[in-house]
């Protein structure tokens, strides 16, 4: 065999590790999936819960009916609270304007996301 067939062999070689190492490397580089997105409330605070009333309902500054009315909400209205998004015997926390905790009957909302 002459050397420069061995050449032209050792280079098709050579090329083709180049091309595989090139589809790899590629293959590698996509980009990771997005992280899940979260809301906003209106007031800026980043939330991970979002509800909507299925009634008109109220929002409370505690978790129970002996806790004052802070806000009412009317049909349709959305609102943002922190994770978990569960209800805490038949609660749901929310975020109120002013940047603290309210808490809303979890038979009056919907979880939307």
């Amino acid at each position: 065999m002459s050397t420069n067939s061995k050449a032209v062999r050792r280079g098709l070689g050579l090329a083709g590790l180049v091309v595989a190492l090139a589809f790899s490397a590629a293959a590698t580089a996509q980009a990771a999936p997005a992280a899940p997105a979260t809301a906003t409330s209106s007031d800026g605070v980043t939330a991970d819960c979002t509800y909507v009333a299925i009634r008109n309902t109220v929002v409370r500054s505690g978790a129970g009916v002996q806790y004052p009315v802070v806000r009412t909400k009317t049909t349709g209205q959305h609102m943002t609270g922190p994770a978990p998004c569960l209800a805490f015997n038949g609660w749901f926390t929310v975020y109120l304007s002013t940047g603290t905790l309210g808490y809303t009957p979890a038979a009056d909302v919907r979880y939307v996301g």
